[in-house]
């Protein structure tokens, strides 16, 4: 059964009344299909400034008459690139919130230790360090230092890619690019656990000379 007669012309101006319509209402997606979502949309906002994360814990060490923070966080994020915008973006909240002569973001998989003793090695998706006075701090000759583990974390929550570092421009195009500065989701009402002043904590593979020098 026909609705509507195969010989019916309608009037040139219904068609192109029609046209926008449908141009209004359905092209959109049919474009961004084809031309690509970012480039019509502009990009997801994880690409940006990284995803949501959980506070794990917070260390507050004074070290050589410093103040050195280090956050452990978690986080649901199979690229690289959002794992180290997700650091960067928490080490700019943190540096916000509390003064400190450095800190330090260690950004773990979701399905990462809960032991402290073994957020180090492979399970470390992305780790930032940052300092305003860089020239104060051991092992430090510039305001950031950033990397992380290339491709997704194995069942365990370890990564077994390769470890990238990002060089100081194109830690400031992300930073300088983040439109929000949103902290991580913490369960622990108080902050976490917080180590005493001088109480060593375990040295992380990507902190090279500061790890070694105690942080």
């Amino acid at each position: 059964m026909k609705f509507i007669p195969s010989k019916l012309r309608l009037p040139k101006k219904v068609l192109i009344l029609l046209a926008g319509v449908v141009v209004l209402t359905g092209a959109s997606g049919a474009v961004a299909a084809l031309v690509g979502r970012e480039a019509i949309l502009g990009p997801r906002p994880e690409r940006i400034s990284g995803v949501a994360c959980t506070t794990v814990l917070t260390q507050r060490q004074e070290q050589d008459g410093q103040r050195w923070i280090r956050h452990y966080i978690r986080a649901k994020a199979e690229d690289g690139d959002v794992r180290i915008k997700t650091a960067l973006r928490v080490a700019g909240a943190l540096s916000n919130k509390e003064q400190a002569d450095l800190y330090q973001v260690v950004l773990l998989d979701e399905a990462g230790p809960a032991q402290r003793a073994d957020m180090r090695g492979r399970a470390i998706g992305a780790e930032v360090l940052f300092s305003r006075d860089p020239g104060k701090v051991p092992g430090m000759n510039a305001p950031f230092q950033a990397s992380y583990a290339e491709g997704t974390a194995a069942e365990n929550g370890e990564f077994y890619g390769e470890r990238k570092a990002l060089d100081l421009d194109e830690i400031k195009g992300i930073v300088t690019a983040m439109a929000e500065r949103a902290e991580c989701a913490d369960p622990a009402a108080e902050g976490g656990e917080v180590a005493s002043a001088g109480e060593a904590a375990p040295a992380t593979e990507g902190s090279h000379e500061v790890a070694a020098n105690g942080h």
